[in-house]
């Protein structure tokens, strides 16, 4: 074979390893791209039955009150009564309705279930059951995807100190303050630990599409107030 004919050959399978390559890329986009729509649409159809659960536990279901403005409105912490809550609850089975969670600043309204188990976790956002509820003390938990099942944390990131989070029961509205955002490892649970003021902490994989860390967003207990039925 001749140096031209040498040269030909190799270029030829040059194209023909590069082609090969390209598919297999475009096959690798392809799967991925049909596994996060057929997640999200999964979590999408969960979501939607779980929006018809809270049309039966009453307001919550409801289009949201305004968010008073505090400037000119006293903040209040209205817990009478607040063991209607606290017994709703501690009757819920696993992957129950725990409420709703309602973020403007990352455009998140999404229902709340009991655990984290991954079957949990594929139908919305979870209460860490190890964690308080939320009430006038301690630290209440609540872990979601930030890809795939929809990714209802998705956009944890975009919260900046002072944003509301706005979490309902069946019967009230807490809202919290973000007061902190932190990256820590897996192993570091104290960011879940109980609290002594009362906290509310959401956390996620960190970066997305890793497990390597873990963002955290705590926020402060500001203002509850019973819903109007």
């Amino acid at each position: 074979m001749d140096a031209h004919a040498a040269t030909a050959s190799g270029s030829s399978g040059a194209r023909s390893a590069a082609h090969f390559l390209g598919n297999v890329l475009l096959g690798i986009a392809l799967g991925l791209l049909a596994y996060y729509g057929i997640t999200d649409l999964m979590a999408g159809t969960a979501q939607t039955a779980l929006r018809s659960e809270l049309s039966q536990l009453g307001v919550v279901a409801e289009p949201l009150p305004p968010v008073e403005d505090y400037e000119d409105e006293a903040r209040v912490l209205d817990f009478e009564g607040w063991e209607e809550d606290v017994a709703y609850w501690e009757s819920l089975e696993e992957g129950g309705v725990f409420g709703r969670l309602v973020i403007d600043a990352m455009d998140a309204d999404t229902v709340v279930v009991k655990g984290t188990a991954t079957s949990d976790l594929k139908r919305g956002p979870g209460w860490i059951t190890t964690t308080d509820v939320p009430g006038p003390t301690g630290n209440c938990g609540i872990s979601g995807h930030r890809t795939t099942y929809g990714a209802p944390f998705g956009r944890l990131g975009e919260i900046e100190t002072g944003d509301e989070m706005v979490l309902y029961s069946p019967t009230r509205r807490y809202t919290y303050e973000a007061v902190e955002q932190r990256v820590v490892r897996p192993w570091e649970l104290d960011v879940i630990a109980t609290t002594e003021e009362p906290m509310l902490t959401l956390t996620a994989c960190h970066p997305p599409y890793s497990a390597a860390y873990r963002l955290v967003v705590h926020g402060r207990l500001v203002d509850v107030r019973k819903l109007e039925s």
